[in-house]
């Protein structure tokens, strides 16, 4: 069997935004990503502020949602069957998983609660899954951009978690059209700094100069470093107190 070729490069970093740095409460964002046979999965959660065990259960969504579907890749399952019903019943099945922690925790699945934003592209077809807010942004061969926005609930300051009873109701799934030479994925303290106004797309005169340090930057481990310096320079304190994580896939 001949082995695809990983065109792949992909950069992440999650920080503590000011607000958790002034009480010394860890960070609540977590991301997490694989590459299988030229298939980029990745996903972005952002614990709730108000949930006490959110950044546990952010970091257990990330990590394990990746594993599983990339183990469902890796046996044969398609884009199509992820995107028809799979992604959906993996989810429910991590969700269960998260539930019986928080129940041996003596917790309640709520304090664990978090959004997702999540993307599965292939070199045909792709697709970003949602739950809450975040953005997603793919970026089209001819220049264009396709955007996954947030969902908030009635209040400015609500929004959906995988923990809530409907979460099934409230995932949306957003069909990509390749080619695709670039995906974005923020947790939404990034977004004031990074998406344009009303979130019209992605904000140039930040992301062209972080994307265009990424395309040439030697290795994944350095990029990731410089990354994370840029999401915590003090100057961002300006513009959000909030946690922040970006993750960048890069087509070669």
């Amino acid at each position: 069997m001949t082995a695809v070729q990983n065109i792949w490069r992909v950069f992440g970093a999650s920080v503590t935004g000011k607000a958790h740095l002034d009480k010394a409460i860890a960070c609540q964002d977590a991301h997490a990503h694989a590459v299988v046979n030229d298939v980029l999965v990745a996903i972005v959660c952002d614990g709730a502020g108000s949930a006490r065990l959110s950044e546990q259960g952010a970091q257990f969504l990330a990590t394990h949602t990746v594993q599983a579907l990339s183990g469902r890749l890796e046996q044969g399952a398609t884009v199509q069957d992820l995107h028809d019903g799979a992604l959906a019943g993996t989810l429910a099945q991590i969700r269960a998983a998260l539930d019986d922690i928080a129940r041996a925790a003596d917790a309640t699945l709520d304090d664990y609660a978090c959004t997702v934003v999540g993307v599965v592209m292939g070199p045909d077809t792709g697709f970003f899954f949602h739950l809450g807010d975040g953005l997603g942004v793919a970026q089209l061969g001819d220049g264009g951009e396709r955007i996954s926005l947030p969902a908030n609930g009635e209040y400015a300051n609500e929004t959906y978690f995988i923990s809530g009873e409907r979460w099934r109701e409230q995932l949306r799934l957003l069909p990509i059209s390749p080619p695709v030479r670039g995906v974005v994925l923020m947790s939404d303290g990034c977004m004031p700094f990074a998406m344009s106004k009303n979130n019209g797309g992605l904000y140039a005169p930040f992301m062209d100069a972080v994307q265009g340090y990424l395309r040439t930057v030697e290795s994944v481990e350095l990029g990731n470093t410089a990354l994370a310096s840029t999401l915590a320079d003090p100057r961002t304190h300006q513009i959000t107190g909030d946690d922040k994580t970006l993750l960048l896939a890069l087509r070669a």
